[in-house]
């Protein structure tokens, strides 16, 4: 749509695919070099200013404060809006609206065709449309033929090829009225079924199902209720427990397979991992089944809003679901049924509990989730009310005790206090015999609760709370049964007395520090120590877990190189973090070949740090194959290095190379020590064949990425960021995929993006290719940065991508078939959200 049209109004029933559109058209905007900005707002339910107004301002990296109303943080929008015009329109995108968006009291001044920008918004309702004054563009169902398209792509080759399931398979894709929704959630069912009857049968039951729901929004239920009942009754309950979560969040994969693990959902016989590798089978198939959508890098899924609906219309009789709905207090009486099974009140405002709430106790229910509220305090008699729970969540609230009648609790399996920061003391929690997980991360517990080495079938244990409650390693010794360990020790001493008595766990987070810990104790998916403020002698023993994975190291002193910590008993040893450590020389010794195993190593504020490796006196060990699995390495404010790697280590596995702002660095791949490759005219290559990522940023000593005479040969190469290296005049980078078709265009490759500081150094700068003129068949994948801040000395950028044309009205049908599914996300590597 031209200027003259600066509101847009995208209608459509419930999984029409209203937002899948305006995800692409999210995508081409932002590609548009005419808008300077487009920020995308998910609203869903209750319309909530506030959240909107620091949303925008998180996107937007602007500086809002959470303690200013309403009011003033609207003034600063709309004088922040009027100052980006001045370097181009924005647009704003508002997903799933159920009422007028009040623009003004945000702080956005209305379109105009004189700014040029945009404000979209997508609803169900065509009031909203018409009180918001918006150019309505109403989101048909699909035709037949597209929706038979849809449905055959989605379904497999190998159903959709056979002839004698084609007149069944049209059968299915009318009971579905050219919803995609129900489109792909029915394919993704009925995928890899070749026999007929099947279909046939298929056929009869959505039949049955849609002539119980007369409308159309009925229709997407009994399509999505038919993927949902073709689950085991395992399944099934594991999805029903999604719906607890609030509308539109993304769920962390781990964390509900913990609760799917806490209420015996994935059974309890065999390991840990075994379950956890349940519960990732469970939720890829219900993936495939287009009943949860992957989000983000793919630790997150997440309910489209009609499959939660379909979710609470199958537990309203068993669940009381009020998750995110902004609640000031408890749900009414009448609400709590007896048969209530499961109650989940998370991420609203409840700040009180009535001192004597009236009705029955709830014999049922076992599951009851309060985290994320703002309750102050718990009345003595509230927990009388729930004899039988078994999983109670009181994370992140701020009260500051607990009433004694939770020690009451006999058949209490999981208590959750996470981030309880107010919660000084726990009532005995010896009674609790049936207790398997206790988490207390977070919260501001001073003490060991009374009674904890009692719980002798703990699990799971979190002590990293805001005060070193551990000061004794000894109660340790009684958890036979534990799996899951979290602590604090203050010294070195009561670490190594641990590490030498400590028993066999599948995870732990370990901090030794004898101060409070300068930043938020890392809760890691794996086996994890991190030492902070330590002095660490040669001549003093620093015990390390022979199955260590990760290792991390802050303000640590009195180390010259980490062979002075016990490396060699770390064999398992995949990722290590090294800031802010002074007289530390050199990282490793050559001598650790139990290294072999690092994957991911990142390094940070090491002033006195000059090798990556030392040799020590008398060692003549060769450090050719330390970093054989290393796939990530980042180095920034490392100023007295000159060089990263030498040409003759093995790094065939590295897919990351980040290196950034250090002063002294000459080279990143150099000469072995001794030898010469530029002894001969013949360029020597050097593979990376799975890099996929290099980055050097603000090094102004930097002459070049190799010898002159080498070259890096780079099958896998995709994104390339060069800035603020002045000195550097030539791109050694050898790309075998790179081909151009007859008319001299780059034909599709591994290559993405290319990110340049300048366009002066890029006109300058030489890239040698056997065939091609590199530069001139890379230019559309050019795109220049400008460095707009330093943050804790490291530069932030803005990137700035060449433009793609978006769509006109109409949209065009076929745009939903092709991008259903796919996440915003800017291909020229901007963060979106």
């Amino acid at each position: 749509m031209g200027d003259e049209v600066g509101m847009i109004g995208v209608y459509g029933m419930g999984g029409i695919g209203k937002t899948t559109i305006m995800k692409d058209v999210y995508n081409r905007l932002s590609r548009e070099p005419k808008f300077k900005k487009v920020i995308w707002i998910t609203v869903s339910g209750n319309f909530d200013i506030r959240n909107i107004q620091m949303d925008i301002g998180r996107q937007l990296e602007w500086a809002l404060s959470d303690h200013e109303n309403t009011d003033v943080r609207a003034g600063k929008l709309s004088a922040m809006f009027r100052e980006m015009l001045k370097e181009g329109r924005y647009a704003l995108i508002f997903d799933d609206v159920w009422s007028s968006v009040p623009l003004e009291d945000i702080g956005i001044d209305e379109p105009t065709k004189d700014n040029g920008c945009k404000v979209v918004l997508t609803t169900r309702s065509e009031a909203v449309i018409r009180s918001m004054g918006c150019k309505k563009v109403e989101v048909a169902c699909l035709s037949m033929h597209e929706a038979m398209n849809l449905f055959l792509s989605k379904v497999g080759q190998d159903v959709s090829a056979k002839s004698t399931l084609e007149s069944v398979m049209q059968l299915v894709v009318e009971e579905c009225d050219g919803l995609p929704l129900a489109l792909v959630t029915l394919a993704a069912s009925m995928k890899g079924i070749s026999n007929s009857r099947e279909w046939d049968n298929a056929v009869n039951e959505l039949r049955g199902e849609i002539r119980n729901f007369p409308d159309m929004e009925s229709k997407v239920f009994g399509s999505l209720k038919f993927s949902y009942d073709r689950l085991e009754k395992v399944d099934q309950d594991c999805f029903s427990y999604c719906a607890l979560y609030p509308e539109d969040y993304q769920i962390e994969k781990e964390e509900i397979i913990q609760y799917w693990m806490e209420e015996g959902l994935i059974g309890e016989r065999g390991s840990r991992k075994a379950m956890e590798d349940n519960g990732h089978s469970i939720l890829q198939k219900f993936q495939q089944n287009c009943l949860l959508e992957r989000v983000g890098n793919g630790a997150y899924v997440k309910m489209h809003d009609v499959v939660r609906d379909m979710a609470l219309h199958i537990t309203r009789k068993r669940f009381m679901i009020k998750a995110g709905k902004q609640l000031k207090e408890l749900p009414n009486e009448e609400e709590w049924g007896e048969d209530l099974e499961k109650v989940s009140l998370m991420y609203n405002s409840i700040s009180a509990i009535p001192q004597h709430m009236r009705g029955p106790n709830f014999p049922k229910l076992t599951t009851l989730l309060l985290s994320y509220n703002s309750l102050k305090e718990i009345p003595e008699s509230f927990f009388e009310h729930f004899p039988n729970i078994e999983i109670l969540d009181l994370s992140h609230n701020p009260f500051k005790s607990l009433p004694s009648s939770i020690s009451a609790l006999e058949k209490l399996k999981v208590l959750l206090l996470r981030g309880c920061y107010n919660l000084e003391s726990l009532p005995s929690v010896l009674k609790l015999q049936a207790l398997k997980k206790l988490r207390l991360g977070g919260s501001g517990i001073k003490e060991i609760p009374q009674g904890l080495e009692m719980l002798v079938n703990l699990r799971y244990l979190d002590l990293l709370a805001m005060h070193p409650i551990l000061r004794n390693p000894e109660p340790m010794r009684e958890f036979n049964k534990l799996e899951v360990f979290g602590g604090w020790f203050c010294n070195m001493s009561d670490w190594n007395k641990y590490v030498g008595q400590r028993k066999n766990l599948y995870k732990y987070s370990i901090l030794v520090c004898p101060l409070d810990p300068s930043r938020d104790i890392p809760w890691a998916s794996s086996k994890l120590v991190l030492f902070e403020r330590i002095e660490i002698n040669s001549g003093d023993a620093v015990m390390l877990p022979y199955d260590i994975q990760q290792l991390h190291l802050k303000h640590c002193y009195g180390a010259k190189s980490l062979n002075d910590i016990r490396l060699r008993d770390a064999i398992d040893l995949k990722g290590c973090t090294v800031e802010d450590c002074s007289g530390l020389e050199s990282i490793f010794s050559s001598k650790c070949d139990q290294l072999k195993q690092l994957e991911y190593l990142t390094l940070r504020n090491l002033a006195d740090s000059k090798d990556l490796v030392g040799v020590g006196a008398g060692v003549e060990e060769s450090s050719v194959g330390i970093f054989s699995s290393l796939k990530v390495i980042t180095r920034q404010k490392c100023d007295k290095i000159k060089k990263m790697f030498s040409a003759d280590w093995v790094l065939h596995n590295l897919k990351k190379i980040e290196v950034s702002s250090c002063s002294q660095l000459e080279e990143i791949i150099t000469e072995p020590e001794g030898e010469g490759m530029g002894t001969t005219n013949d360029s020597l290559n050097l593979n990376f064949p799975k890099l996929t990522t290099l980055i050097l940023s603000n090094l102004p000593t930097l002459k070049g990425i190799c010898s002159e005479n080498a070259v890096l040969v780079c099958d896998s190469l995709q994104v390339i960021e060069i800035s603020d290296c002045p000195k550097v005049k030539r791109i050694p980078l050898y790309l075998p995929q790179l081909e151009v078709d007859d008319e001299g265009k780059l034909s599709p490759n591994t290559l993405q993006e290319i990110r340049v500081g300048t366009g002066d150094w890029w006109e300058s700068v030489a890239w040698e290719h056997p065939i091609l003129n590199v530069k001139n068949v890379v230019q559309p994948l050019l795109s220049l940065i400008r460095a707009s801040e330093y943050y804790y000395g490291y530069p932030s950028y803005e990137y700035y991508a060449h433009p793609i044309c978006c769509y006109k009205d109409p949209v065009p049908s076929s745009a939903l078939v092709m991008q259903w599914g796919e996440w915003p996300h800017d291909e020229a590597g901007c963060e979106i959200m």
